[in-house]
C-alpha cells in the first residue's frame, strides 16, 4: 500500500500535490510527512531515483523533467509495484501538464514548472493519485499482479539508502552551500570597503592639489590687482 504520495519540484521541494491514506492519519503519518518534506528539500542533491529505508516503511521516488514523484510504502510492499505506481503517476501528471500548459512540440514544461510560486498548484490532481492508489492497494490482487507483470521498470539497479544517512548528507551539502554564500558575501563586503578606501585616498590626494591650485590662482589674482 502506498500510504503517502507527493509530487514536487526537484529544485526546491515545492509541493504541487500530496495524498495520504485517510485510515492511517495520526502521529506516525505526521512523522513520515515531515521526513518526506525534508527529503524533498534536498532532492536536487540526490540520485534521480532511489528507495530510502526508514525502518518499517520505505520512501520510493523517481524524478523526471524537474519533478519528483515520491511515495511511502510498507517495508513488505513489493518494490517493483511501488515504482510501477510511480511511473503511472508520472505519465498521468505529464498529461495534466499538457492540459494545463498546452501540447505544442516546442513547449518547455520545465520552464512553466520552475515559474510556479505557490505550493499545491496541482492540488486537484490528488484525485488521480487516489484512483490509481486504490488499484495498487492490495499487492496480491489480480489487478496489482497484472500491473506487476506489465511493468517494464527494472528495480534491481535502483539504489537503496538509509534515511538518516541521506538526510545527514543533505544537511552537510546545505552547510557547504551556506558557507559558500557567507564567503561570497564577505568577499563582496571586502570589495566594497576596498573601493571606498581607494576613493577616499584619491579624494585626499586631489583635494590637496585643488587647494594648492586655488591658492596659487588667488596669489596671481591678488598680485594683478
Amino acid at each position: 500500500m502506498c500510504d503517502l504520495t507527493f509530487i514536487a519540484r526537484v529544485s526546491d521541494g515545492l509541493i504541487f500535490t500530496e495524498t495520504w491514506d485517510g485510515g492511517k492519519e495520526g502521529q506516525a503519518m505526521a512523522k513520515y510527512k515531515q521526513q518526506a518534506k525534508q527529503l524533498l528539500r534536498h532532492m536536487n542533491s540526490f540520485p534521480p531515483q532511489c528507495s530510502i529505508d526508514t525502518g518499517a516503511y520505505v520512501f520510493h521516488y523517481i524524478t523526471d523533467g524537474g519533478i519528483v514523484y515520491m511515495t511511502l510504502c510498507d517495508q513488505r510492499y513489493p518494490k517493483k509495484l511501488a515504482f510501477s505506481f510511480l511511473e503511472e503517476i508520472r505519465q498521468a501528471f505529464v498529461e495534466e501538464l499538457a492540459r494545463e500548459f498546452g501540447t505544442t512540440d516546442s513547449l518547455d514544461y520545465r520552464q512553466h514548472i520552475e515559474a510556479i510560486t505557490k505550493p499545491y498548484h496541482f492540488i486537484s490532481f490528488d484525485r488521480q493519485i487516489t484512483k490509481r492508489r486504490n488499484d495498487y492497494r492490495d499487492p496480491t490482487s489480480t489487478r496489482a499482479l497484472n500491473r506487476l507483470n506489465d511493468s517494464l521498470t527494472e528495480v534491481n539497479s535502483i539504489m537503496q539508502k538509509n534515511i538518516d544517512d541521506i538526510l545527514t548528507r543533505g544537511e552537510k551539502l546545505e552547510d557547504v552551500g551556506r558557507r559558500a554564500n557567507d564567503l561570497k558575501d564577505a568577499s563582496k563586503s571586502f570589495s566594497k570597503k576596498a573601493r571606498m578606501i581607494n576613493l577616499q585616498a584619491m579624494f585626499r590626494k586631489h583635494a590637496t592639489m585643488a587647494i594648492f591650485l586655488v591658492f596659487f590662482l588667488f596669489i596671481i589674482w591678488w598680485k594683478a590687482c
